[in-house]
C-alpha cells in the first residue's frame, strides 16, 4: 500500500496511532509528573477515570500497568486497595540506564570515567562558594555518615555513594544531578555485590580508608575556598581510584538491575 500524503510529509510509512490505554496513561503521566497528584495521593476511581476519558475499564487497567511499569503508580490489589502515586525516582532511571550500558557493553570503567568527568570541576564550584556554611554542614554530615561506615563494609559502598551525591546536589544542576544518580547507583551496587561474595578483604578496606582521607581532605579545601587545589586533589583521587577499582572488581557494566 502506498503512503498517504501526510505520511509522506512526515518521512515515514506509517502513522502510528497510540492505543487508548497509551493515552490514558499520557494523561495521567502528566498530572503526575507536574504535581497535580502528589507522592501517596490515590487516582481516582476507575469509574471516574473512564468516564472522563471516555474508555472502557479494561482501558484504564491497562493505563495503570503502563504507568506501574514506569514507577509512577503503586497498585495493590484487594480490599482497600488501589492505586496511588508515585514520585519519579532516580533508581528507576538507574536502573534503565544500566540495562542501556549493560547491552551496549559499556565497562565500570567507562562508567567511572563519567564520575570523573562530572565531578572534578564541580569541587572547584563548590570551593568558590567560600566556605558557605549550609555546604561545608552538609559536606561534613555525609562525611560522618561515611566514617561509621568503615566499620560495616556491606553499608560502607551506599555511604560512599552518597558522598558523591552530595557533592553533586550542591553543585544545583539537576541534570547533572541525575546523571550521578545513575553512575553512582551503579558504582555502588558493584561495590557493594564484591564486598557480600568476598568479604571485605584488607587490601579493600585499606583503599577505603585511603579514600575517606581524600573526602576529608576535599572537604577541608572546599571549606577554605582552595578552588584548584581542590579539583586538583578530587581528579587525581578519582583517577587513582580507577584503577584499585578495576583490580577488585569487574569491568563488565552487569546485573545493575534489581
Amino acid at each position: 500500500m502506498n503512503p498517504s500524503p501526510t505520511d509522506r510529509a512526515a518521512g515515514t510509512d506509517t502513522v502510528r496511532i497510540p492505543k487508548a490505554a497509551e493515552l490514558v496513561a499520557r494523561g495521567l503521566r502528566a498530572r503526575i509528573v507536574g504535581g497535580e497528584l502528589p507522592e501517596g495521593a490515590p487516582l481516582p476511581p476507575e469509574g471516574q477515570l473512564m468516564g472522563q476519558f471516555g474508555v472502557a475499564r479494561t482501558t484504564v487497567r491497562e493505563a495503570f500497568r503502563v504507568l506501574e511499569s514506569e514507577g509512577l503508580l503503586e497498585v495493590r490489589r484487594g480490599a482497600g486497595g488501589g492505586a496511588r502515586v508515585r514520585a519519579p525516582s532516580e533508581a528507576a532511571v538507574a536502573r534503565y540506564a544500566g540495562l542501556v550500558l549493560q547491552f551496549q557493553g559499556a565497562t565500570l570503567a567507562d562508567v567511572h570515567e563519567t564520575r570523573i568527568r562530572l565531578e572534578a570541576p564541580l569541587a572547584a564550584q563548590l570551593a568558590r562558594r567560600n566556605g558557605d556554611e549550609v555546604m561545608v554542614r552538609a559536606l561534613r554530615a555525609a562525611l560522618a555518615e561515611e566514617a561509621e561506615a568503615l566499620v560495616q563494609p556491606e553499608s560502607l559502598p551506599w555511604a560512599e555513594g552518597r558522598f558523591h551525591r552530595t557533592l553533586v546536589r550542591l553543585a544545583g544542576n539537576q541534570t547533572v544531578d541525575v546523571l550521578s544518580a545513575v553512575v553512582n547507583r551503579i558504582m555502588a551496587r558493584h561495590v557493594a555485590r564484591f564486598i557480600a561474595e568476598r568479604g571485605a578483604e584488607p587490601a579493600t578496606h585499606a583503599g577505603h580508608l585511603e579514600a575517606h582521607r581524600a573526602h576529608q581532605r576535599l572537604v577541608e579545601l572546599v571549606e577554605v575556598g582552595a578552588a584548584s587545589e581542590a579539583e586538583v586533589l578530587w581528579r587525581r583521587h578519582l583517577e587513582a581510584g580507577t584503577e584499585q577499582l578495576m583490580a577488585h572488581v569487574s569491568d563488565a557494566v552487569l546485573d545493575v538491575m534489581e
